[in-house]
């Protein structure tokens, strides 16, 4: 961990599933984040409206008996939409199933009660009983470990269970800060995954 962490080398990025930049060079909208685009200066309102925008808001059936807190099978970490929202733009993080996979991972890796029975139990779910396109593969749950990790590594522990809305009005970047979350440590995740994945995405572009 603490040798990914130091890592600071920016690669590039191989497929536009990764790429935060659309074809004539405008700002990406936030749904696209990604570690070259920083949100920090943004209050955490006004991206959250930005965030969600374009976003369709139906969940799964499968999806919300795991990961919403009002679930009575739900896992440790678990937390409504909008608070798995604003974690994504603290996590600085999209929502492409990579991004997804990290900022659930976070959120259960910060959570003080998460087991390693609930990681097993998370990772075979998700791959067999989420539909597309929410299924995950082993490629995603890579990006799942890095996030569980940098969940454990986090002092602040139980994001999960903030509320948010106290924090509308105040900078990201703020808010980070708050809760011990080094968006160079984050960029230097991301920045793992596209190494870890670029043999397959070069496989994939040939």
């Amino acid at each position: 961990m603490v040798a990914v962490l130091n890592l600071h080398k920016k690669i590039e990025t191989y497929q536009s599933s990764f790429t935060p930049r659309d074809s004539s060079g405008k700002e990406p909208p936030l749904s696209t984040l990604s570690a070259d685009l920083d949100i920090g200066w943004m209050k955490l309102g006004v991206a959250y409206q930005q965030f969600v925008k374009d976003q369709q808001t139906d969940i799964p059936l499968s999806i919300w008996l795991i990961e919403n807190p009002n679930s009575p099978i739900a896992l440790p970490g678990s937390v409504d939409l909008k608070g798995h929202d604003y974690i994504h733009l603290l996590l600085n993080r999209g929502m492409s199933l990579f991004d997804e996979a990290f900022v659930i991972g976070y959120t259960m890796g910060n959570c003080a009660n998460t087991g390693s029975h609930h990681i097993s139990f998370y990772k075979l779910f998700s791959k067999i009983c989420f539909p597309r396109p929410y299924k995950f593969n082993s490629f995603h749950l890579r990006a799942f470990d890095f996030g569980f990790m940098y969940g454990k590594k986090v002092k602040i522990k139980n994001i999960h269970k903030t509320n948010f809305e106290h924090y509308y009005d105040q900078l990201i970047g703020d808010i980070r800060t708050r809760f011990g979350i080094n968006l160079m440590e984050v960029h230097s995740l991301w920045n793992a995954e596209r190494i870890l994945l670029e043999p397959i995405l070069d496989d994939a572009s040939s």
